[in-house]
Formats: C-alpha cells, structure tokens, sequence
C-alpha cells in the first residue's frame, strides 16, 4: 500500500512538472519557475529523508510554499486574462478604426471589433470630394519627398476640419480625397468653408508653392459596406451621389472657383441665411443625361455673413 510520504513525494513531484510546463501559458513565468523549484526540493527533501527527521520538516514547509506560489499564479493569470483580452480586442479596434471610416462602422451599426465582410447599409449623405489642383506642377517644383509632405500636412489638415464637422475621410485618392458627411448638409458646407480657410493657412506657412483646391458636393443617397478578402478588409461606397459629387469637382477645377454644390445641397439647408454663393446655372456633367444646377458657395471665414443664395427653380418641361 502506498504510504502518504510516497503520496506526498508523488503530489510534489507532479506539481514541480506542472507549475514548470505551464510558466509561458498563465504568462506568469517567474512566479511558475519559483513554485517548481520550491516543488522539486521538497520532493528531493521526502525521498531522502523520508517521513521522518529535518528534511522532512523541509519537504512540509517548501510544498507548502511550492503549492501557495502556483496557485497564486494561476489567480493573477486568471484575473489578469479579461484584462488581457480586452486590451488585446482595444488594440485591434484601435487599428482597423485607423483604416475603416467611423462614419460608416456606425451606421453599419457595429463596432470596430465586430465589422465583417460584406456588411452594408443604404443611407442618405453627403458626399465631398476634394482636390489639389495642379498637382502636376507641384511636383515639378519640388523634390518627390518634399511634395509628399505638404500633400500629407493637407491630408492631415482636412482630416481634423473633416472630422470637426462630423464627418470622416472615406479614401485618399492621390492628391485629393472624398469625406462622407451624414448628419446634415451644413456640416460639410461648413466643412468646405473650413477647408479653403486651412488651405490659406498652409499657404501662409510657406512650407512650399502656394496650392488651391477644388471642393464638389452633392447630396443624397449612398450605399456603402465592406469589401475585400479574410486578409483585407476595406469600405466602398457606391451611388450616383458620389459620381456627381466627383464630377461637381471637375467642374469646380474647370471654372476655378473654390467650392461648388448642387442646388439639391443647398436646397436641403435648413437656414438658408448661414449660405451664399452663385448660381452657375445647369452644366453638364458626364455620366448623367440631365444638366446638373450648380451654384458657387463663397468661400469666406464666416459662414454666418455670405449673403443668402437664391436657388434657381427647376427648369419646366415643354
């Protein structure tokens, strides 16, 4: 029959495998080895000198030690493990908040964490596409890494005014980029303002060439989701409200006036007081059978003092 010197030599011994094989799985490697150690003394301590004398007294006080050293390591693992977990699941959200536009997690009514692909949603926005002109001669002036910074310092301006005005950047698209907005029209109409008034500021830094941008808005429906494959994940969006808003840039480059939006845009303000501009009458614009009414919104520091803008009626059918 097995005697409890030969049962305890037995517990101590697995204890000391078991607290040395597990160190790197609890991440509690230190206080593991310190349990294992403890464990294997007492174990050498009863087999040499058995149940009775000092080292059995030895063996009582280090097993003791040896179990209350890994069973604490097990509970600061086990505590800390939620902890863990969740850091861990705050840093992935972190990361894809970095490449997934804010704007369309939340209306896709999820989290960063929870986004998956093919995931879309229908919603009414506005939509801002906005370019550097002449980004051509930019590059001929400056050195291909200087370029690259005054375009960055522009992205990263327009990202805080974008992102001051509810809305976020949905794609960077050399020299330009397209922000969503869906809340309401004013806040990107403010934030088109806000972005010809930043643009002055770079210019006034002197870190290059003075540069000008062109803003198009539009308003209306858009659909937007994910798309991609397991390894890429990235958002899209699709609708006519976003090639004519594309377009409206165009034609904002081609009159060389700063910012200019549909009169669906304007039409939808609520304070039509705050807004102003001029009506450049219906222009054509490719990919659409109709002339589009487009008007010139002032690009002034105050929003407040430009003079209200009639919008001109539809045109009648004959």
């Amino acid at each position: 029959m097995m005697s409890a010197t030969d049962a305890a030599t037995g517990a101590l011994g697995a204890l000391a495998l078991i607290a040395a094989g597990t160190g790197p799985a609890l991440r509690r490697r230190r206080e593991t080895l310190e349990a294992a150690a403890a464990a294997a003394v007492a174990t050498g301590a009863l087999i040499l000198g058995g149940a009775d004398g000092v080292l059995a007294g030895v063996a009582l006080v280090l097993g003791a030690a040896a179990a209350a050293r890994y069973a604490h390591a097990v509970f600061l693992a086990t505590r800390d493990g939620p902890a863990r977990l969740f850091a861990t699941f705050e840093r992935e959200s972190q990361a894809k908040g970095r490449f997934l536009p804010r704007t369309l997690v939340d209306r896709l009514g999820r989290d960063f964490a929870d986004v998956a692909l093919g995931d879309r949603a229908t919603a009414p926005m506005t939509v801002l596409f906005a370019d550097i002109r002449d980004s051509t001669a930019l590059t001929e002036q400056l050195s291909s890494e200087d370029a690259f910074v005054l375009i960055a310092d522009f992205f990263a301006r327009s990202a805080r005014v974008v992102r001051d005005h509810r809305g976020s950047v949905d794609k960077y698209l050399g020299d330009g980029y397209m922000a969503l907005f869906p809340r309401c029209v004013e806040d990107a109409l403010d934030a088109a303002l806000a972005l010809q008034a930043a643009v002055a500021e770079l210019n006034g830094e002197g870190l290059g060439p003075p540069i000008e941008v062109g803003i198009g808005l539009h308003t209306g429906p858009v659909t937007f989701g994910t798309v991609g494959d397991a390894r890429h994940i990235d958002t899209t969006v699709v609708s006519d409200t976003v090639n004519t808003a594309k377009r409206l840039e165009g034609i904002s480059k081609r009159m060389g006036i700063p910012v200019v939006a549909t009169r669906d845009v304007l039409a939808a303000v609520r304070d039509p007081a705050r807004y102003g501009g001029r009506p450049l009458g219906p222009q054509s614009v490719r990919g659409k059978r109709e002339p589009v009414e487009v008007i010139a919104v002032e690009a002034v520091s105050d929003a407040r003092h430009i003079a209200p803008v009639r919008t001109p009626a539809p045109a009648k059918q004959t």
